[in-house]
């Protein structure tokens, strides 16, 4: 098992002594701000000029990308909040972000490829589907004090 500790001379705290939870909150805060603003830049895009059609393979890949994605976030944020595997373990030694973070990240991740889906065809429903997942994230993996 990999243990973690944060003193004040381990590189971990001096690399994120800074992300107090006022911090912490401040910077879902904005993470959440950045996506919706991006993703209503994108709802004008599309609102005010018409998207061309896009080739059949085109798509199959972007949603085969899509599927990827998805299952990589849902799988690390489910091994981050319940199940600790190793894998979990060693990334939270090595990169020493909070959980409370690392876990919007992946539910950020979802959002923001929904993004890129919604901005290529014209179809909002994953943009949707992943701001739901990271509303989820928040609930999910809370800001501990």
């Amino acid at each position: 098992m990999i243990n973690v500790v944060k003193t004040e001379t381990s590189p971990v705290y001096e690399r994120f002594g800074w992300l107090t939870p006022e911090a912490l909150a401040r910077v879902r805060g904005v993470l959440v701000a950045v996506t919706l603003f991006v993703g209503l830049a994108v709802y004008v895009f599309h609102t005010i000029g018409s998207s061309a059609e896009r080739d059949s393979q085109f798509l199959r890949n972007l949603r085969g990308m899509g599927i990827l994605t998805w299952l990589y976030a849902l799988a690390q944020m489910i091994d981050l909040r319940f199940y600790n595997s190793r894998f979990a373990q060693r990334r939270r030694a090595s990169v020493g972000l909070p959980d409370s973070l690392h876990g919007v990240l992946f539910g950020q991740m979802v959002a923001w490829y929904g993004i890129l889906y919604y901005g290529l065809t014209g179809d909002y429903r994953p943009f949707v589907a992943g701001v739901g997942i990271l509303a989820v994230a928040f609930w999910v993996f809370p800001i501990r004090r």
